[in-house]
């Protein structure tokens, strides 16, 4: 096989693995609930963590729900839940940012490589390359900034 041969087969091995196990990801972490999976320490989730799947853009749990879990499980003051309230507003924004700033890092780097795939292939493969990647973005779910990748 050619040198470029190899390297067009690798990138599209590369880009098939990332495709399935992003799908894998997104499908597993959607049947599953919170209280289904298992905390970072094995125990059930304790709906503190940055990676809860359900409330707000941030990902995490809505701020009243943890304020409310926090105030009961704690037994917070008054002027402890205010301040809490401050420090996870503060928090959902820095963290919100953080994934707007990774999600734009991804997508530039997705545009590269699939660049990168179609200096090497033929004006043929580069349709068909193409259609796989249509249809790969068409297997994601809508609104989450994926459909810029020219």
């Amino acid at each position: 096989m050619s040198d470029n041969r190899t390297r067009l087969w690798f990138a599209l091995f590369v880009l098939a693995v990332f495709c399935m196990g992003a799908a894998a990801g997104l499908f597993i972490g959607g049947r599953l609930g919170d209280g289904d999976r298992p905390g970072r320490f094995g125990g059930p989730r304790s709906g503190l963590g940055p990676g809860g799947s359900r409330g707000g853009p941030g990902g995490g749990p809505p701020s009243g729900m943890l304020i409310e879990r926090l105030t009961r499980d704690l037994d917070l003051t008054a002027d402890q839940r205010a301040q809490v309230t401050v420090i996870l507003r503060a928090s959902r924004e820095r963290v919100e940012q953080l994934q707007r700033d990774v999600r734009g890092r991804f997508d530039r780097e997705q545009r590269t490589l699939h660049e990168e795939i179609r200096q090497v292939l033929t004006p043929s493969q580069q349709e068909r390359f193409e259609q796989m990647v249509e249809r790969s973005r068409r297997g994601r779910s809508p609104g989450r900034g994926r459909g810029q990748d020219r």
